[in-house]
């Protein structure tokens, strides 16, 4: 990174950067460009250097905001800041010599390249006349410093507004025909150039222009930069940039120059509507800045594999947004208000917030607006159920219009934000020292919350990797392994401290977490766990599998990669998946993956009654999972080696809705049965007894599921909280996290105020201040 050591600006238009490059000064010389860049996305820009200071390792260059990126360097960039790019220095130098009379011309910007070779023929002993145009006096800058050098200045303004009225080339002409210089330099805009080489062709004066000509590279490589002279062809960035100008083909070259022109245009309106939004949304505060007639009324598509491809293969099936996608979705939304979408969301992200950065093109402030509420908008963007939650609540639903995909924007602005350098806050009173037991969504959220209260944090993960159902039960196609191991090192980086393989409940117990390990708090999050049968006939047979079991096999344990990787996993040709929640459609398109010629989904009630989400039931049709609907399993069916050999289903009606407004399916007296190799149950979970049965004391509910409060997620012993699943039973990722921020808040509240009283009341931590960091100390770059 290159940092502006100062930023001065000379009108609306033109500024200086003082940029901190040592290298580049030390072999910079007059006449020399630059190649500049300013982040990642940005392109390569060439800039003649103004001047250099050695000594202090600087190079100054002037730059005009006319394109998209000059006009972010001018607006976006100011002194102390930081870019991505310097090179130089490049071209050629201007030849210096004892010559004689020495006419250097300088145009709008380019009297600051003027300056360098100024003085360069000054010092070796010429008489310098400097000519400097400018549209009007507000725009005339560096006459005193052009003066140290030149022993006449000639300063023109096209309006007469100083010096002598009208052009350059006038004031050229009147020397001309008072006297012959030996050289004329001239520099600035191409058809200022062309006009100062016809003004002195007709007096034979040894006339040589400074060529700021289209680059990508700067390095000779790409050619962009080729211009003819003399019938040769020439690069600007090697050969020059300085040539003579009477044997230049300047119809070539400025024809040239135009043909990125229509791109540059409509770049250029871009920004200004950027620049028009930021003015609306940001400095007037001024919100629905749309009418619904100015709506698409539909949402932007998700780009996905071919469902052909997709069968074979764990990559992601949803390819995500680019940025033309992103920035037209966020268009759709208007900016209301009174967002309704907000309390639609469990952890209550300011989604009109996040969205007017990323209409502003800033994605950076988006996903700091993001983190605000969740550290984990890659993940979430992903899995969530958008549709049901934030999306459902979206005022364009009222309009009759899809709503804004909310999700889908969330994923782009967590997958595009740079990876910042993440900080160590550092408080005046410490929170405590608190155990996370899981390292699932509501841990991971508790203990990104907790960090920011100033609280140590250790996580405890029962198993070898960090992340829980992120990593054992959400397939890679769905979320892929590098997201959840990114946004887990924004945790390490903060603070955050994860031990894995320690099953709280048998390595250690809440009790010696509380006590001989100096917690001041612990908050559980183990997750429900434990998988649901149906205690039919046959379920017993080594062929049929929990969806835990088969989903850790494959997703965890690479059991996909077998015998390549040691965890076997064998379904054979046709496979049954009972159920039709989200864990279910895992399980049927990881058994097609996995080479299944026939996949079936069995699922007692109709296809409008299933809880998974509509695009996972539409990416399973679509890969070619059978799904049999209205069927209730009654037996497994086992061959004589007590092998599965199929499953009997009995046809089922719906009757009456019973309490959560779901159908009631009533049997038939009608049975079928499906031949398959492998029966899988995905049927949701049960409490997992280990936290409960290793905790004297800790109160349960009837299930077995640790009883919590619902605001506080306090449990009966004090110290202790828990929350997610463990506490509800299976839920969403997004609904655990909002329990883990719940808890954070409440331990929070808890340890920084009166510990004495337990439980803490939900007024105590509705009322509870967060600390303010004193300060960051040293943080380290995430990986991408």
């Amino acid at each position: 990174m290159y940092r502006i050591v100062k930023a001065e600006r000379f009108s609306p238009q033109t500024f200086l950067w003082e940029i901190d490059a040592p290298d580049v000064a030390r072999a910079a010389e007059a006449g020399h460009f630059v190649m500049l860049r300013l982040d990642e996305a940005g392109e390569r820009i060439p800039l003649t250097v103004a001047d250099y200071d050695r000594e202090r390792g600087t190079v100054t260059v002037v730059v005009q905001a006319l394109g998209r990126t000059t006009r972010e360097m001018r607006d976006n960039f100011d002194e102390g800041d930081e870019f991505a790019d310097f090179v130089g220095p490049l071209g050629l130098p201007q030849h210096i010599g004892e010559v004689g009379h020495v006419v250097l011309v300088g145009g709008g910007l380019g009297v600051a390249p003027v300056f360098p070779q100024l003085r360069a023929f000054k010092e070796a002993g010429n008489r310098t006349t400097c000519i400097v145009g400018f549209r009007n006096a507000d725009l005339v800058f560096w006459g005193d410093k052009l003066r140290q050098y030149a022993d006449e200045l000639i300063v023109c303004t096209d309006d007469g507004s100083a010096g002598r009225p009208g052009f350059v080339t006038g004031a050229l002409q009147e020397l001309l025909e008072r006297e012959k210089p030996d050289l004329v330099i001239a520099i600035g805009p191409m058809p200022m150039m062309q006009a100062c080489t016809e003004t002195t062709r007709p007096f034979g004066v040894s006339t040589k222009v400074s060529l700021n000509t289209i680059m990508v590279d700067g390095t000779g490589m790409c050619g962009s930069c080729r211009v003819t002279v003399g019938n040769e062809v020439k690069f600007a960035c090697v050969d020059g940039p300085d040539f003579d100008a009477h044997q230049i083909d300047f119809k070539e070259l400025l024809a040239r120059q135009k043909r990125f022109k229509t791109q540059e245009q409509q770049a250029n309106a871009d920004l200004d509507h950027v620049c028009s939004l930021e003015e609306l949304l940001v400095k007037q505060g001024k919100r629905t800045y749309k009418k619904y007639s100015a709506l698409e009324r539909t949402q932007v598509p998700m780009p996905e594999r071919e469902a052909a491809e997709r069968a074979t293969t764990f990559d992601e099936v949803n390819l995500g947004y680019d940025w033309a996608a992103a920035l037209r979705e966020s268009e759709r939304c208007i900016q209301c208000i009174k967002p309704t979408c907000i309390e639609g969301c469990p952890v209550r992200i300011d989604i009109p917030r996040f969205i007017r950065h990323l209409l502003l093109r800033d994605v950076d402030g988006a996903v700091d607006a993001i983190h605000e509420s969740s550290p984990f908008p890659s993940v979430c963007g992903r899995v969530c159920p958008q549709e049901s939650q934030c999306e459902a609540q979206c005022v364009l639903v009222k309009a009759k219009m899809q709503p804004v995909a909310i999700g889908r924007l969330e994923r782009f602005v967590g997958d595009h934000a740079a990876q910042r350098p993440v900080p160590q806050l550092e408080f005046e009173r410490k929170a405590g020292r608190v155990a996370v037991v899981g390292s699932g969504p509501g841990g991971l959220a508790c203990a990104a919350d907790l960090i920011k209260l100033g609280a140590e944090v250790t996580v405890y993960e029962a198993l070898h990797v960090v992340g829980g159902v992120l990593r054992y039960g959400i397939p890679s196609f769905r979320l892929p392994r590098d997201i959840i191991e990114r946004e887990v090192k924004r945790l390490r980086d903060a603070g955050v401290r994860f031990e894995t393989n320690k099953v709280i409940g048998k390595t250690f117990t809440i009790e010696q977490l509380t006590a001989k390990m100096g917690f001041d708090a612990v908050f559980i999050a183990a997750g429900a766990g434990a998988p649901s049968f149906l205690g039919i006939p046959g379920e017993s047979a080594g062929q049929v599998y929990s969806a835990n079991e088969f989903l850790t096999r494959v997703n965890l344990m690479g059991g996909d990669r077998f015998p390549y990787r040691d965890t076997p996993i064998g379904i054979g040709q046709r496979v049954v998946v009972i159920g039709a929640g989200n864990t279910a459609m895992d399980c049927l398109r990881t058994s097609r993956r996995l080479g299944a010629a026939e996949v079936r989904c069995v699922y007692r009630r109709s296809e409008a009654e299933a809880p998974a989400r509509v695009e996972e039931l539409r990416h399973a049709k679509e890969e070619g999972v059978v799904f049999s609907f209205l069927h209730g399993p009654v037996e497994v069916l086992l061959n004589e080696a007590g092998d599965v050999r199929g499953l009997r289903a009995q046809k089922m009606a719906l009757g009456e809705p019973d309490a959560r407004g779901r159908r009631t399916p009533t049997p038939l007296d009608e049975f079928v049965d499906f031949e398959c190799d492998t029966v899988i149950y995905a049927l949701g979970t049960q409490a997992n007894p280990i936290v409960g049965r290793a905790t004297r004391g800790l109160g349960l509910d009837r299930r077995g599921y640790i009883a919590a409060d619902a605001v506080t997620q306090a449990t009966n012993l004090t110290g202790v909280f828990a929350g997610g699943d463990i506490v509800t039973g299976g839920a969403t990722v997004i609904l655990a996290m909002a329990a883990g921020r719940r808890a954070a808040r409440a331990i929070g509240a808890w340890l920084l105020g009166d510990r004495a009283q337990w439980p803490p009341t939900p007024e105590a931590v509705a009322e509870f201040v967060p600390p303010t960091p004193l300060a960051t100390s040293d943080a380290v770059t995430p990986n991408a």
